[in-house]
């Protein structure tokens, strides 16, 4: 943890090469106590609500050479998240906590040219 008390983990710099990157945000705070309420007995994957889990496929392979992203979506707003895991459980707690709408960082998503859509 930094001396403000979020995790150095948590968004990760765009490099200064002239042109601005997107920032990567990891919530790692929400892995946490979703992996916490399993723990304790809920079934974050049997809520129901407007959040679910995806696949988007990619056009070119991105991190790790995967051929697709987890996003984590209610129809309208999208969170790409690291594994298809983290994506169900986000979903799960999402879903758990009542919330139907989030207003995210702009940004945090893959860019469109990079997703293949259906």
């Amino acid at each position: 943890m930094s001396a403000s008390g979020e995790s150095s983990r948590s968004i990760t710099p765009a490099p200064r090469l002239g042109r601005s990157r997107p920032r990567r945000y990891e919530p790692t705070p929400l892995y946490a106590l979703a992996e916490q309420l399993k723990q304790d007995g809920v079934d974050l994957h049997g809520v129901h609500g407007p959040w679910r889990p995806v696949r988007r496929r990619l056009r070119r392979p991105g991190r790790n050479a995967e051929r697709a992203i987890s996003i984590v979506t209610n129809g309208v707003v999208e969170i790409a998240v690291d594994t298809a895991a983290h994506a169900a459980d986000l979903s799960g707690f999402l879903n758990s906590a009542g919330l139907d709408h989030l207003d995210p960082v702009p940004n945090l998503r893959p860019p469109d040219q990079d997703l293949v859509r259906d």
